[in-house]
């Protein structure tokens, strides 16, 4: 099997597409499961609160209407927000995978964390928070700075998958640049930042171009790990939830 990156190209070598759909009903499921995760979590040192949610009948898309009574930056680590690995075991089993396998080849999904299975994982931004977005980056300068992520046997490419949960298009959502994947004049550095080593940016901002992806719902995104992204700050009313993941894709 030859890469999938070498016969499967983006759109005008973009370095995305937004192709790739997953049905509401397979979406309504991460929602079910985002949420259980979101309230169990809530429920463990905010008790109160989660009585709330429950009274008021709140998803995690209102959230933003009790996140200043609970300490958020505290409970929302990374590790409180990977999806458990029974949720994996149904996703690497759903027609989106299986549509993703023959559209990509045979891939594994990463394990980062070095938690035994795959990290399927979910971020949470408020409105105007600018703080809860994450900055422009290449995913591949995790793995250059992390030689410890765990790897399959196989040879691999990597592309990043990321879905829209709750969004409000034109008000938040994914940035890119495309073509981006191509530049060999980005700057940047490592440090070493909640427990693990991340890339930091250097160039600067004005030398780079990204925009806002207009994401309808159940319409994903993929990515070259070499494209310069990140998230966009959050204008909407209610909060942005997406999921994403590493597709580790085997080559011949």
């Amino acid at each position: 099997m030859k890469s999938a990156l070498k016969k499967n190209s983006f759109p005008n070598d973009q370095g995305y597409t937004q192709e790739n759909k997953i049905s509401y009903s397979e979406l309504e499921i991460f929602k079910i499961a985002i949420n259980k995760q979101w309230l169990k979590r809530i429920e463990r040192d905010f008790p109160e609160i989660a009585k709330e949610i429950k009274n008021k009948k709140l998803s995690i898309e209102n959230y933003n209407e009790i996140s200043d009574h609970l300490n958020h930056e505290e409970i929302w680590s990374k590790s409180e927000r990977i999806l458990p690995k029974c949720f994996s075991n149904w996703f690497i089993n759903s027609s989106f995978a299986k549509d993703l396998e023959k559209k990509y080849g045979l891939f594994k999904i990463s394990d980062e964390d070095n938690l035994g299975y795959p990290n399927i994982y979910w971020r949470l931004v408020r409105p105007r928070k600018s703080s809860d977005v994450g900055p422009l980056h290449r995913d591949a300068w995790f793995w250059e700075l992390n030689n410890e992520f765990p790897k399959p046997a196989f040879k691999f490419s990597r592309l990043k998958v990321w879905i829209p949960i709750y969004i409000e298009k034109g008000f938040n959502g994914l940035l890119v640049e495309p073509f981006s994947q191509k530049r060999n004049d980005i700057k940047w550095s490592g440090e070493f930042r909640h427990g693990i080593v991340k890339p930091s940016l250097i160039t600067p901002h004005s030398e780079l171009n990204p925009i806002l992806l207009n994401t309808n719902i159940g319409e994903t995104v993929v990515f070259n790990d070499n494209l310069i992204h990140g998230g966009a700050l959050n204008k909407g009313k209610k909060c942005r939830v997406s999921v994403e993941f590493t597709l580790l894709i085997k080559e011949e």
